[in-house]
C-alpha cells in the first residue's frame, strides 16, 4: 500500500509553484478582462534588484510634449520647450495565511492532489488580490475628490429621484469624464448588485462561455464587465461605485517570497500546516504611493485612505474613472 501523502509533498513538488502561478493568472477577471497587466519595466526593475527590498519601487517617467507650435520664419529661430520628467511609485504589498490540514484533508484524497491544493490556494489569492485592486482604487479616488476636483469622479448620488440612479447612460457620461480619451475605456468594474440594475435596465449582452473560452466576461455596451462584491456598495444608502478602465490601466506584478510556500507540523494537536507567503504591486499608472503604512506593508485600510495618493500623470493618461450612483 502506497504511502499517504503529506503536505511537505505538496509543497516541494515541482509542479506545485507553476500550477499555483498559471491557475493565479486564469482565475483573475481583472487580468483575463485586459484591465490589469504585468509591468515590462517594473518587472525589470524587480528582477535587477533581486525583488523590492523595501516597499516602495520608483518609476520615472517623461511627461507628454505640450505647447502650440510656432510659424516657421527665416528670421526668428524657434525657442526649445524642455520635456520634464516625472516621477511615479508603486508600493510593494506583502500578504500570507496558514492552513491546517483538517482545511485541506478533502483535496488529499483528489487523484492529483498536488493540482487541487494549489488550485484552492490560488483562489484564494486571487479573491484576495482582487480585494488589494478594489482597497487601492477606492483611495486613489478618494486622493481624486480631495486633491483633484473630482475630474476622474462623476458622482451623481446626490441628485433628486430617478436623476441619482444608474441608468443605460451613466456609464457613457462617467466615460466622459475623459473626454476624446474615453474610447480607450474597455471594461467596467461594479458589485453584483449593481450589475443586476444594469442588467434590470436593459442593454447587457452575455457572450456564451463556449468551451474553447471558458474565461469569457460578460459585457455591457462592448465593455467587459468585471462583478466582484469587494467594489463599494452601501446597502443601507443604495449608494454603488462603478469603476471604468483601460486597457492596462492598472500595473500587477509578482514580487518574489523567499518562502513563498512552508509547511510544519503541530506537535500539540498534531495538526499539519501549510503557509503561504504572496508578494505583489498592484499600481494605478500615474497615481503615486505616498502613504506611510504603520507595518512593514500598507494594510487594506490604509490603501483606502486619500493621503496615500497624488496623481503624477495628465488626467487623460490615467485610463481609469469612478462613477457613484444609486441603483435604486
Amino acid at each position: 500500500m502506497a504511502a499517504a501523502m503529506k503536505i511537505a509533498d505538496v509543497v516541494t513538488n515541482t509542479a506545485f509553484a507553476k500550477y499555483f502561478r498559471q491557475k493565479l493568472a486564469e482565475k483573475s477577471a481583472l487580468i483575463r478582462s485586459g484591465v490589469v497587466s504585468s509591468d515590462p519595466a517594473l518587472a525589470a526593475l524587480i528582477a535587477a534588484n533581486g525583488g523590492v527590498g523595501g516597499t516602495t519601487v520608483n518609476l520615472p517617467f517623461w511627461n507628454d510634449i505640450t505647447g502650440v507650435d510656432e510659424v516657421l520664419s527665416e528670421t526668428v529661430a524657434l525657442t526649445p520647450a524642455k520635456i520634464a520628467a516625472g516621477q511615479d511609485v508603486a508600493v510593494c504589498l506583502r500578504r500570507g495565511k496558514a492552513w491546517s490540514v483538517s482545511d485541506l484533508a478533502a483535496d488529499f484524497a483528489c487523484d492529483d492532489p498536488v493540482a487541487a491544493i494549489a488550485d484552492r490556494i490560488a483562489d484564494y489569492w486571487s479573491r484576495r488580490r482582487q480585494a488589494a485592486v478594489f482597497s487601492v482604487l477606492k483611495g486613489v479616488f478618494a486622493d481624486n475628490v480631495a486633491n483633484d476636483g473630482a475630474d476622474l469622479v462623476l458622482d451623481i448620488s446626490g441628485e433628486v429621484g430617478d436623476d441619482a440612479v444608474l441608468n443605460k447612460n451613466t456609464l457613457n457620461m462617467g466615460a466622459q469624464k475623459l473626454g476624446d480619451a474615453k474610447e480607450l475605456l474597455v471594461a467596467v468594474a461594479m458589485h453584483s448588485m449593481a450589475e443586476a440594475r444594469l442588467n434590470e435596465v436593459g442593454g447587457t449582452s452575455y457572450i456564451a462561455r463556449a468551451a474553447d473560452n471558458p474565461a469569457s466576461l460578460s459585457r455591457y455596451n462592448g465593455r467587459a464587465i468585471i462583478m466582484d462584491d469587494s467594489v463599494p456598495y452601501d446597502a443601507a444608502t443604495g449608494i454603488a461605485t462603478i469603476y471604468l478602465f483601460g486597457a492596462g490601466a492598472i500595473a500587477l506584478n509578482d514580487v518574489p517570497s523567499k518562502v513563498p510556500f512552508e509547511s510544519g507540523r503541530d506537535i500539540l494537536s498534531s495538526m499539519d500546516v501549510l503557509a503561504s507567503r504572496n508578494a505583489w504591486i498592484a499600481h494605478v499608472r500615474g497615481i503615486k504611493w505616498k502613504g506611510t503604512a504603520a507595518g512593514a506593508t500598507p494594510t487594506n485600510a490604509e490603501l483606502e485612505l486619500a493621503a496615500s495618493w497624488d496623481r503624477v500623470y495628465e488626467k487623460k493618461a490615467v485610463r481609469a474613472v469612478a462613477i457613484k450612483c444609486k441603483i435604486a
